[in-house]
């Protein structure tokens, strides 16, 4: 299976003039603008795979879809006590009969809330036994149960009430899983780590296991994500490219952020359809990376501490210059069908908001949608996004906000 690409240039005027994201307006293989100049969006097949390229976006300069100015509903405010007190949130999700799950990482802890925002119950805590957790870091809702993700490359199975069902050890070094349904999930996970210094790009492998941990199939791979490692420092390289993952009505969406490009497979990993916007700006300057690297060198530090260490600023100073970004940081595919997604911010970039590029279901490029400042999608719903929310004092707020398409 190819890996698969999205693009998504935050700085681009041209994406901010684009607005937010519309639905399809326009019917495959050509999709003209008004004004009769050349299609924005055409369709052609090639040896079985469908491919659909967009050549601008379909809403033009406006913006079809918004997302409301003030939240639906603040999880941080609608109660009060401790399961309403949020530190390093990693998921949000909404569950079948309306209520909310939240991932607390800092407390290791799967809380679920009612549509109202009340505290029903908790599940998991630091530990190393059933249903605790060492590293809590995503949750799947599977049916009216829960599938949760230790870093560890443990998956936990909760079943309504949160009631433990059972805890497995996966395969590999797993860096996510989705719920693709039937009684199967896909796992993406790191095959090996190169041996070498510099940037390095550890291949991922795609596999599909069934909720009791049994190994189904290997269904194809991504190209991972980027890492710098030195001699006594490893982290993400300036402007480093990551693969995406993301599951809809029995098909695998993937990307590696090479370019604007995403890809849909089948269940057992044969390539269905390419979404690709060509030429999408990706460039970048010499002062937008020196930028970059400032950034990294600009941190606080510890109390007591008045420099950086000699070996971190050179290895800094060492990271290669990238002439690219990376096309996106994350997708999310909606129920519709429409893929998200999240542009890449460098940490010279962030504090503003965002503007996910959207792609209709039919693979035409709507437009962009903003995202309030400071607020991490998590889910994305027909008439709502959901994720969290964190404020000037480094408070998080799991939030739901309306989304008006």
């Amino acid at each position: 299976m190819t890996s698969v690409l999205a693009a998504c240039n935050p700085l681009s005027t041209r994406l901010t003039r684009v607005g937010t994201c519309a639905l399809i307006a326009c019917v495959l293989p050509a999709c003209a603008p008004s004004d009769g100049g050349p299609p924005l969006t055409v369709q052609r097949d090639s040896t079985g795979i469908t491919i659909v390229e967009s050549f601008g976006p379909a809403w033009g300069d406006s913006a079809h879809w918004r997302v409301d100015p003030e939240p639906l509903l603040d999880l941080a405010e609608s109660g009060t006590g401790d399961p309403h007190n949020f530190y390093q949130v990693r998921d949000v999700k909404r569950l079948p009969d309306g209520g909310i799950v939240v991932v607390n990482r800092g407390s290791n802890e799967i809380r679920t809330f009612s549509a109202d925002g009340s505290f029903v119950g908790a599940a998991g805590g630091h530990g190393e036994g059933p249903g605790e957790f060492a590293n809590l870091q995503q949750v799947e809702v599977v049916g009216d149960s829960l599938l949760a993700r230790d870093i560890r490359s443990r998956v936990t199975l909760f079943g309504s009430g949160l009631q433990h069902i059972r805890t497995v050890q996966l395969d590999d070094d797993v860096t996510d899983i989705r719920y693709l349904g039937s009684g199967t999930m896909i796992v993406r996970a790191v095959t090996h780590y190169p041996e070498v210094y510099g940037v390095i790009r550890p291949p991922e492998v795609l596999l599909a296991y069934d909720l009791e941990g049994g190994r189904r199939d290997s269904i194809g791979g991504t190209p991972g994500s980027e890492m710098y490692v030195a001699d006594m420092l490893s982290g993400p390289p300036l402007f480093g490219k990551e693969s995406v993952l993301d599951v809809h009505d029995g098909r695998i969406f993937t990307g590696s952020s090479d370019e604007m490009q995403i890809e849909a497979n089948s269940a057992s990993g044969e390539t269905v359809r390419i979404l690709r916007i060509p030429d999408y700006p990706l460039a970048l300057t010499p002062d937008q990376v020196a930028v970059e690297r400032n950034a990294r060198l600009d941190i606080p530090l510890p109390p007591g501490v008045t420099s950086l260490p000699p070996f971190f600023v050179q290895a800094i100073e060492d990271m290669p210059s990238p002439e690219t970004r990376p096309a996106y940081a994350d997708m999310l595919v909606d129920p519709t069908g429409a893929v998200w997604l999240r542009p890449f911010l460098g940490q010279s970039e962030r504090g503003g908001p965002e503007h996910w590029v959207v792609l209709a279901s039919d693979g035409a490029w709507l437009g962009s949608v903003e995202i309030p400042a400071s607020f991490r999608v998590t889910e994305v719903g027909e008439d709502e996004i959901l994720g969290v929310w964190t404020s000037e004092f480094d408070v998080q707020h799991p939030r739901v906000w309306r989304l008006r398409r």
